[in-house]
């Protein structure tokens, strides 16, 4: 298969699912400074140029110390588009990638054989040739011996880095599980797309027609189900669609905030309904709803629960997060949040209880008094919660549970259809016109144009809803796509604003808050939302609006190499930050080339989730796209 038909043909399955699970390992391998990789551009191909991904040893000296062998080098990538490069380059060889993305990938991954003793490949030998007379000039000891191979593994990459980095052992096979756990549940769901959704499937249906998920995240497709609990394989449970069971634990056991049981009372009415019969209820005891998954930890690590019988449940669906679930027997304006004892990209999917205390009393005290204009933001609030008073926080979040606004299941009495923001970029459903991301296809983006137009009407609106919040108060909501429901009008399809939900990866700077509302925040101490300064505000926003939310949609819409889409970001956030705001110095600055960003691949090194670790990655702010020929 020639290169050119790669960019047309429909890869298998399983050929598809290595290159998301390698594509996304290679981008934080390079965004994140683990590994240097060098672009070279390369003529008489549909692509543009390669990139060079070093090994270990050569990443962590100065560029050009010493010739780069074979064996120095991890991966080849060819290129559909130029990356984004460092602003502070020294390499002689070639220009240095400072941000690179899946989506700037062909789906083809070259591995080296740096002796040349494995089985030849007959595919690709001009393209390879190519790229191996690139690596045959100054600061290159390429052995002529050297062969590429395609990579055909999901973990190769990963477990000579892993092994070069000189990590751990155990860490090095858990996480060379997650990858393998994130390739097959990709094969899935490559295997058993969804359908395609339209503009007026429901928001339910569109919550669950993600096909790959997070676009850079290295562990984007992980499934591990902790202990007790069998590790299902793909297709042996359904996760979106599953039951809603109850417990019951001493009142005494359990840190309850504000009306948590009368908001059960519906819960326990339909399962009393479905059962035929009312709860048995003891004295003294508060029934807790829990996802069916997790009976088993609830049995497994707290004996003083009473696990009512499966008589007792109704059906659940989950959201895109899982463990946030619709209950339609019960519930019309409200949804719950789960705790799961289930990993999910690189985070288990329970509920801590600073997240428990925080969240109903950031709604009920915060929210309200927010520089955040109603008409185009509704907060989804926290109204109550429960979580266990075990002494260790790591067991107490296995029985846990949020009550939530879920503005989603009334949305279409106001006239609106509220759509994950996820979901708008992503591609490859089953049906016709499964291929193209719903956003160009529902809306009719059938020319840059419109596409333009489009983004700009959405930018200016997302930034009206998302930074007040930050500019006046010191607080930056998490509105990543899974986070944030776009609320579209029913009859023009017109964007309204937006729906934003869940307060785990706030950033809050305490004294600012205290000093323009007057509110004080009520955390328990050590909560990760707590921002030192206002420079970590804005840190926390940075990443998840442009390098997150922003960048793959402007990627999806085309916009991107051109730099028209950043222009369009530049225009509106000039109109809206004023020049005298620190906000201002800290994005727009044209001094400012790097901003600290969210480092997945190195948190999980370290076993971090809750808490961020940062590197420098380029401002996407200041991209304006990239002249092939200048290269």
């Amino acid at each position: 298969m020639s290169i050119s038909a790669l960019r047309f043909a429909a890869l298998n399955p399983q050929d598809r699912a290595i290159f998301a699970v390698n594509a996304r390992l290679i981008s934080g391998l390079v965004t994140e400074s683990l590994l240097r990789a060098l672009y070279f551009p390369i003529h008489g191909f549909e692509a543009t140029g390669i990139c060079v991904l070093l090994g270990n040893d050569v990443s962590s000296k100065p560029p050009s110390q010493q010739p780069c062998e074979s064996k120095d080098i991890i991966a080849v990538v060819p290129l559909r588009h130029v990356p984004v490069f460092r602003h502070d380059s020294t390499d002689t060889r070639g220009k240095e990638i400072g941000l690179l993305d899946p989506l700037d990938m062909f789906p083809l991954v070259f591995e080296v054989d740096a002796d040349g003793i494995g089985a030849r490949e007959f595919e690709h030998q001009d393209l390879k040739s190519a790229i191996l007379k690139k690596l045959s000039g100054p600061g290159w000891a390429v052995s002529g011996a050297t062969q590429l191979i395609v990579s055909k593994s999901a973990i190769s990459i990963w477990e000579k880095f892993g092994r070069g980095a000189q990590l751990h052992e155990d860490m090095l096979k858990d996480i060379t599980d997650e990858f393998d756990s994130s390739y097959k549940w990709q094969k899935y769901s490559y295997e058993h797309p969804p359908r395609a959704p339209v503009f007026l499937s429901s928001s339910l249906e569109w919550e669950q027609s993600i096909v790959e998920g997070h676009p850079t995240h290295p562990m984007h497709k992980t499934r591990h189900f902790l202990p007790p609990l069998p590790e299902y394989e793909p297709g042996e449970y359904d996760l979106y669609h599953t039951k809603l069971r109850l417990v019951a634990v001493p009142r005494d056991n359990l840190k309850i905030t504000y009306e948590f049981e009368k908001h059960t009372q519906p819960i326990i009415a339909a399962m009393s309904k479905t059962a035929g019969q009312t709860l048995p209820l003891r004295d003294g005891y508060v029934v807790v709803p829990v996802h069916e998954l997790q009976v088993t930890h609830i049995q497994d690590k707290f004996p003083e629960a009473v696990i009512f019988p499966d008589d007792f449940s109704i059906p659940i669906f989950g959201q895109q997060s899982v463990r946030s679930v619709i209950v339609p027997d019960a519930y019309h304006e409200l949804s719950l949040k789960l705790g799961v004892g289930l990993k999910l990209t690189s985070a288990v999917r329970t509920i801590s209880p600073a997240s428990a205390y925080l969240g109903p009393r950031f709604s009920k005290h915060v929210v309200p008094v927010l520089s955040m204009d109603p008409k185009i933001v509704t907060v989804a609030k926290e109204l109550a919660s429960v979580v266990h008073t075990h002494p260790d926080g790591e067991i107490a979040k296995h029985c846990a549970a949020i009550i939530r606004e879920a503005h989603e299941n009334t949305s279409e009495e106001r006239g609106e259809r509220l759509i994950v923001c996820t979901a708008l970029v992503e591609n490859g459903h089953s049906g016709e016109d499964g291929h193209i991301p719903p956003v160009v296809r529902i809306f009719d983006l059938d020319t840059e144009e419109k596409r333009v137009d489009w983004l700009s009407k959405f930018v200016r609106v997302f930034f009206e809803a998302f930074l007040p919040s930050v500019l006046h108060n010191g607080v930056a909501f998490e509105c990543h796509p899974q986070n944030c429901l776009a609320r579209f009008d029913l009859a023009t399809k017109e964007l309204r604003g937006f729906i934003i939900r869940d307060f785990g990866g706030l950033r809050v700077h305490p004294e600012t808050l205290k000093a323009t509302t007057g509110v004080d925040l009520d955390f328990l101490d050590g909560h990760s939302i707590i921002a030192e300064d206002l420079d970590d505000v804005y840190t926390r926003m940075y990443h998840t609006v442009f390098h997150n939310h922003l960048q793959q949609l402007i990627r999806v819409l085309g916009l991107h190499y051109n730099g028209r889409g950043w222009e369009v970001v530049r225009h509106h956030l000039n109109e809206l930050i004023p020049k005298d705001h620190g906000l201002y110095a800290a994005w727009l600055s044209p001094e400012v080339k790097t901003l600290p960003s969210k480092c997945f691949l190195r948190m999980r090194m370290v076993g971090m989730y809750r808490f961020h670790l940062h590197s420098p990655f380029p401002n996407l702010i200041h991209y304006r796209g990239v002249n092939v020929d200048d290269v």
